[in-house]
């Protein structure tokens, strides 16, 4: 299985890249193969708003000229998908969330079921997040929620939720979070 890891954090040893590390560990050793991409070394634009994806169902297009035309293709044609992020005021970080909206380039007839189609139907998804507070409400159920509309929106399999709490220092992260991440992985690997 292919999976393509989403990593939405600017830091290359923080908190949310040291677990995702462990993630792609436990993917790898389980014969995957894992592609990773660090949002902050691509420069992706928001979704202008164009709708010039929306003219052919067949073609994965957009009309945004820079990395995430090709970031699109990878990521529709990869098995599994995760998505990984710091918490930044409820949401997505701001190097994943034009990615995000560009995620309109996969999905045509939104407006009518009878229509609705997505070039990453049913494939396997997963949200991992990191942060300094604690898990649930007041926190972190604003990104779960966008997360269950983003992942019906493109008809992704979402799978599991990692929401790992408290995340201050990556030196404080230990074997419960290893453990934690490989658990996220058999989720994923199904």
């Amino acid at each position: 299985m292919k999976v393509v890891c989403l990593q939405g954090s600017h830091k290359r040893n923080g908190n949310t890249s040291t677990i995702l590390g462990w993630v792609e560990q436990a993917l790898q050793e389980a014969g995957h193969e894992v592609a990773h991409v660090h949002m902050a070394e691509k420069t992706i634009g928001g979704c202008i708003g164009c709708y010039r994806c929306q003219q052919d169902p067949d073609e994965l297009i957009c009309s945004v000229q820079d990395d995430g035309n090709a970031l699109l293709e990878t990521i529709a044609g990869a098995d599994a998908l995760i998505y990984a992020t710091p918490l930044y005021c409820w949401d997505f970080s701001g190097q994943m969330k034009p990615l995000l909206d560009r995620h309109l380039s996969f999905v045509t007839g939104f407006t009518d079921p009878a229509s609705h189609k997505s070039h990453l139907e049913g494939k396997t998804a997963g949200l991992l997040v990191t942060c300094g507070g604690p898990e649930g409400e007041g926190n972190t159920d604003c990104i779960s929620t966008i997360w269950e509309r983003m992942a019906s929106f493109a008809k992704l399999d979402p799978v599991h939720q990692l929401i790992v709490p408290n995340c201050m220092d990556p030196k404080n992260l230990g074997e419960e979070q290893q453990e934690m991440a490989k658990q996220f992985a058999a989720k994923i690997a199904g």
